[in-house]
């Protein structure tokens, strides 16, 4: 976005809106200032990642009434300018009594909390906080105006709800540096306070949470070795010649990455190596190198050979049934990136930077491309899970027959129901589950809050484990009751990729065809929707015996006679008691 003008980015968006076909994500802008440039701004922000948004904004200055009603948004962004909470304010709060400032105040407040309640069903709401540092930023004591500005922010934070992330729009402005940020010109003409520097900065900054709820994070960060993961070549310097400790000064640089790449592990991104070099020399290095801060256990494949990298991050993606478009690939070398840029487009590549001190910023950075919209208990055990298909993958191996595999596994499913169902894990798989996804919708934390609250939803999730370990959570089911209760209709039903190929789905619709019979519920509906990734379901309904009553080719529509039901009941599946 960097390298088009404005001009050329409003042409390039409307090239981008013809072509996308995806169902529109509608973005919806509340603003007491004029930000409509950030219209397409954002949306070419977003198509560019293939999230086919729609941005609007609303009427300037009327946030309260806009959000009273906005309608069915899936998103809203909220702008609320300190500066310009009455005319003027910027520059009448010096010397502004006590008493006018607390009535503002709680003006403000009395406001906060109305569009707090009207937003409170919009799936995800971007809503910035209070800032007064394009007003005050010179100022060597609080004014009126950082005092109005701490006080709402407290309010803000007292008011916040899980479909709502705060955003510090001081740090788009220090990036960007205060004096290309606003364009106080245009401020007094029009009350456009940012200028469209800033607002690309914005859409940039913001990217990240429509690319997580749209199910585009990434999930694995792979590194080469050499230059990359640490300082020097292993195969010509050797292992004690290696800089990755604070005593050099490119050490520094490698120490701190290697820092920040194993605090990215414990957020729950997968760690992953690929570099030419011989395997039994880099695992000496991470078993046995005093400076070394990731080892061997830390990350969940190696491809450590003298083969292409584009052929093995081929590899690695079927090894961890993974799509490549999950992968950030680093390197040091032009070559091995350009090889991976053309051959694997979807893979985001990074070139480790030729100057050390900008290497760890660089790779601060990347973690916006593995940003999720929650954070569960699960996340920081995911590599140990991980790990533990090895094992599987290994077992595998001594059975003649895969029925006779999965009979070894010793197969457990506890099924959760509604309330007790971890919300935060369950939001994550909405938005994370690309391949077995029924119908791809995507929630937040707050949307899946309210179903489990809601008497016309009945969520499940359920947990898994064998006899290597635990899955942890790795399925949910979404069903809608209609109103006399006779019926009932599927409206997701997803399950990670970690435990394909064990024929759980079928055990899990087992179990919820029998609690619907249970509730004398009759008749089940569902529909398959079709996505570019998930066509390996295109006949799970077909499978477990639903009748196609529609096939349009890019969806099915199916239906099932619970009593005629035929379960399927795998004999070497655990499936706890259910509580529906």
């Amino acid at each position: 976005m960097k390298d088009l003008s404005y001009s050329q980015l409003l042409t390039e968006n409307r090239t981008l809106g013809e072509r996308l076909q995806s169902e529109p994500y509608r973005i919806c802008l509340l603003s007491n200032i004029t930000v409509n440039p950030l219209v397409e701004i954002l949306e070419y922000a977003l198509r560019t990642e293939g999230l086919n948004a729609t941005v609007t904004a609303g009427d300037y200055d009327n946030i309260v009434q806009d959000s009273a009603r906005l309608g069915k948004m899936d998103a809203a962004v909220v702008f609320w300018e300190v500066g310009n909470l009455i005319d003027g304010l910027h520059a009448e709060h010096y010397g502004m009594p006590d008493s006018v400032i607390d009535e503002l105040v709680r003006r403000v407040e009395t406001e906060l909390t109305l569009v707090f309640s009207a937003l409170q069903n919009v799936p995800l709401v971007l809503f910035n906080q209070f800032s007064a540092l394009t007003f005050s930023c010179d100022e060597l004591r609080d004014t009126a105006l950082t005092r109005i500005q701490t006080r709402l922010n407290d309010a803000l934070s007292d008011r916040l709800t899980n479909n709502v992330i705060p955003v510090n729009i001081d740090r788009i402005t220090c990036c960007v540096g205060l004096d290309a940020s606003v364009d106080y010109r245009q401020f007094l003409a029009a009350k456009s306070l940012y200028s469209i520097s800033w607002l690309r900065a914005y859409a940039d900054h913001v990217s990240p949470a429509f690319r997580a709820i749209a199910g585009k994070a990434r999930k694995v960060l792979i590194l080469d070795c050499d230059n990359t993961l640490w300082g020097g070549i292993l195969g010509e310097d050797g292992a004690s010649n290696l800089r990755m400790s604070d005593l050099s000064r490119p050490g520094k640089a490698f120490r701190e990455v290697q820092q920040l790449v194993k605090g990215m592990r414990s957020e729950g991104i997968l760690l992953a190596l690929c570099s030419k070099n011989n395997p039994e020399d880099v695992d000496e290095v991470l078993d046995t190198h005093p400076d070394i801060l990731l080892h061997k256990e830390d990350f969940v494949a190696r491809k450590i050979n003298w083969r292409d990298k584009a052929s093995n991050l081929r590899e690695m993606a079927a090894e961890l049934n993974l799509d490549l478009d999950s992968f950030v690939f680093v390197d040091d070398s032009d070559f091995e990136l350009g090889l991976v840029s053309e051959e694997l487009p979807e893979v985001a590549v990074l070139k480790v930077p030729s100057h050390l001190p900008d290497y760890p910023p660089a790779i601060r950075q990347l973690r916006s491309q593995f940003f999720t919209l929650s954070q569960s208990a699960e996340d920081a055990r995911k590599t140990e899970m991980y790990r533990a298909e090895t094992g599987r993958s290994s077992a595998k191996k001594e059975y003649d027959s895969i029925e006779d595999y999965l009979r070894s596994l010793e197969l457990q499913v506890e099924l959760m129901w509604d309330s007790a169902i971890p919300a935060e894990r369950v939001a994550q798989l909405t938005q994370k589950t690309n391949q077995f996804n029924l119908t791809t919708r995507r929630y937040t934390e707050a949307d899946i809050k309210r179903f489990a609250s809601d008497e016309r939803h009945v969520i499940c999730a359920f947990t898994v484990r064998d006899r290597f370990g635990e899955y942890g959570v790795t399925g949910v089911v979404i069903l809608l009751l209609d109103q006399g209760r006779s019926s009932a209709s599927i409206d997701s039903l997803l399950m990670s990729c970690r435990v394909l190929g064990r024929n759980i789905e079928f055990s899990v619709f087992d179990a919820i065809a029998d609690t619907l019979c249970v509730q004398n519920i009759r008749f089940l509906t569902a529909e398959y929707l079709r996505t570019p990734k998930n066509s390996q379901v295109s006949d799970y309904f077909d499978k477990v015996g639903m009748r196609l009553d529609l096939d349009d080719g890019n969806r099915k529509a199916y239906s099932l006679e619970l009593e005629k039901y035929q379960f399927k009941k795998p004999d070497y599946i655990e499936v706890s008691p259910h509580a529906g």
